[in-house]
């Protein structure tokens, strides 16, 4: 199918990079409108030639999801542009290691800050719109690590529970309202913020290996793979879906 998307107006926040990218990619793909909200311009090849093909259907709005005003100013700016507001996703996220006994309080709050906060400031300043519109989908990218506990990733871990429990509720309070929320589960995926961890550890070669065989296929994700259920969950073939977890994974929670 094509146009799945047809002139529905979307935000998606960490949109330059990984998975983010690839969304804003596919939702440009199937006629959406897009404000791709990041502190960076895009690196993204494809990104890039998809923005000089669609100009008419996307801005790049400078936003950091730890400022709410920088948020809120870039929702408003969909809504300015395009007259309203039908689905935001909440990409913007960071890795971070360290045991619950090793995290320095810094660390923790940053983390927390990035996953967590990020999304709820989307949200809060997402609802509304939609609401007032009759209607929308709220698309929050949470990971594996948000449904199963891991040693090492105290903070990544619990931020990314959080962005799960946060789109349960958002999906139950406006569920009357026409507002769905989902949250998406990516196993491992490769992103340049993957890439990042593989390049700094001590074995590189040796870490995209475990990293590959935590999955039961023996692979790494592509951005794609995880961008092609926020079409879907954007879409209005999800018009049943609210309060769901949609694990992208390749089986590595089933184990």
């Amino acid at each position: 199918m094509a146009n799945r998307l047809l002139k529905k107006v979307a935000i998606i926040t960490g949109a330059t990079s990984g998975i983010g990218a690839a969304t804003a990619r596919l939702f440009l793909d199937e006629g959406a409108l897009v404000v791709l909200a990041d502190l960076n311009e895009t690196k993204d090849a494809r990104l890039r030639d998809a923005l000089v093909q669609r100009r008419d259907q996307a801005e790049f709005v400078r936003t950091d999801v730890l400022d709410e005003s920088a948020v809120s100013a870039a929702v408003a700016r969909a809504v300015a542009k395009w007259g309203r507001l039908d689905v935001a996703v909440a990409c913007a996220g960071i890795l971070g290691q360290g045991s619950d006994v090793d995290l320095t309080q810094a660390a923790w709050d940053r983390i927390m800050a990035v996953n967590a906060r990020g999304a709820f400031f989307l949200t809060k300043h997402a609802v509304p719109e939609m609401v007032k519109g009759k209607g929308g989908s709220i698309v929050n990218i949470s990971s594996t690590y948000g449904i199963v506990g891991v040693p090492g990733f105290a903070a990544y871990c619990a931020s990314k529970g959080a962005v799960r429990m946060l789109t349960k509720s958002t999906a139950i309070e406006h569920a009357a309202q026409g507002v769905r929320a989902n949250s998406i589960h990516p196993g491992a995926i490769d992103t340049p913020m993957l890439q990042d961890v593989i390049n700094t550890s001590e074995d590189p070669e040796a870490t995209r290996t475990w990293l590959s065989g935590q999955q039961p296929t023996g692979r790494l994700g592509q951005p794609e793979d995880i961008a092609w259920g926020c079409v879907y969950l954007a879409s209005d073939e999800a018009r049943f879906v609210n309060g769901a977890e949609l694990v992208i994974d390749a089986g590595f929670v089933a184990r």
